[in-house]
């Protein structure tokens, strides 16, 4: 048996963690070098913590609270806060999770990196059925045979695209959004911090513009104090196609979020308007989602797992979790039948027949939470913007099918 893992990111590596942790052969391939790979943002786990270090081992599990975004925290504080831009004033303040990293999403990879041999600037160009296995082609002229291919390629699957070549393109989703990462000062960072030291969501009643605020790295500061790099999202809802596209270069996208932000009280208005004109570094992104669907597995010798399968929205903080559910209960049905406890057609059925429905769910709860975003009065306590993030069933099983 041998594995072979598409896609070097945070559900791929976890995967190729649990085939170590199992001594199930594998080999794991990512398109980017270090010099092209962008770190992304950070990312909340919650409900998916203990079967991401059941899967991962006790070794790497305890090196994960190294990877948080701000260490000088003693403990996961602050609350999960939905504002009123207009008036700075919490319309909802929830406790968080009684679990909850928010990490910095290169350090996580660079734990779930460790101790594995990633084969970095391998691009999957085709997938080849072979009578016994699987065969990867990469754009440098090379293959690769297993037992079994996984795509964990993220949003725009390679493998989703052969798996479903007439149906594996992202749905497109009326909101547009720009992100940046922009340095505050200790002095800056202070009023801020004030409301949250993580995160923090809020919605102009009257123009609908959204803001989103988290911590992506602190720095220590020679004086003791600390400067913090965070992330700044503004979007919106496109309902004229001139009038609310996303503008061309990083100078006008800063432009359209200052803009956007004129109407939010302090200190809102001042994460974005503090943003430097000339950020080089700009984010424009017009939504897009996967709700889950059917597909041949191929006899069980090609499937996905995390964005690949079902990709989704930011605004529940779950596409993680559910991609490293996918990870650890997978890696279930491969140590299964690494110990010829079952048949790999089986495995990779049974595997599927869980993440589905539940990740199919899970998209389009993520897509109405958008939506729902950007609009005050369909702001509910029960609605997917501010309603509970509880866990499956399965993320609550403690090894093999629930055993």
């Amino acid at each position: 048996m041998h594995v072979l893992i598409i896609g070097g990111g945070i559900v791929g590596l976890t995967i190729a963690q649990g085939c170590r942790e199992n001594d199930i052969p594998y080999t794991i391939f990512e398109r980017d070098t270090p010099e092209s790979r962008r770190h992304g943002w950070a990312l909340t786990l919650h409900w998916c913590l203990d079967q991401l270090e059941r899967t991962i081992g006790k070794e790497r599990a305890a090196m994960l609270p190294k990877a948080v975004v701000d260490t000088s925290l003693k403990k996961d504080e602050g609350n999960f806060l939905f504002l009123n831009a207009e008036t700075c004033e919490a319309r909802y303040k929830i406790p968080p999770a009684k679990r909850r990293y928010r990490l910095h999403r290169r350090k996580l990879r660079d734990v779930l990196a460790s101790g594995l041999n990633v084969q970095e600037g391998k691009a999957l160009v085709r997938v080849e059925e072979l009578p016994d296995g699987v065969r990867a082609h990469f754009a440098d002229g090379t293959s690769a045979e297993g037992t079994i291919l996984v795509g964990a390629d993220g949003n725009n699957s390679k493998v989703r695209q052969f798996l479903m070549p007439d149906d594996h393109e992202l749905t497109k989703l009326p909101v547009h959004l720009v992100g940046v990462i922009r340095r505050f000062t200790p002095e800056q960072a202070a009023p801020v911090r004030a409301l949250d030291p993580l995160l923090f969501q809020a919605l102009d009643p009257k123009t609908s513009n959204y803001l989103w605020y988290s911590i992506q790295e602190c720095i220590p500061e020679a004086d003791g104090r600390s400067s913090f790099d965070c992330l700044v999202i503004i979007s919106w809802i496109m309902k004229d196609a001139e009038a609310d596209k996303i503008p061309t270069t990083p100078a006008e996208r800063i432009a359209k979020m200052k803009e956007r932000a004129q109407g939010f009280a302090e200190p809102l208005r001042s994460i974005v308007m503090d943003i430097p004109d000339d950020l080089a570094a700009t984010t424009p992104l017009r939504l897009g989602d996967f709700p889950c669907r059917d597909w041949d597995n191929r006899g069980g010798r090609v499937t996905l797992a995390g964005d690949a399968a079902h990709a989704m929205t930011m605004y529940r903080g779950e596409g993680a979790n559910h991609g490293i559910l996918d990870a650890a209960l997978l890696v279930d049905e491969l140590r299964a039948v690494h110990k010829d406890k079952i048949g790999l057609q089986d495995a990779i059925d049974a595997y599927e027949a869980e993440m589905r429905p539940r990740t199919h769910a899970a998209v389009l709860k993520s897509r109405e939470a958008a939506l729902v975003a950007h609009e005050w009065d369909k702001i509910t306590d029960d609605s997917p913007i501010v309603g509970a993030r509880n866990a499956p069933v399965s993320a609550l099983w403690k090894t093999w099918r629930g055993a």
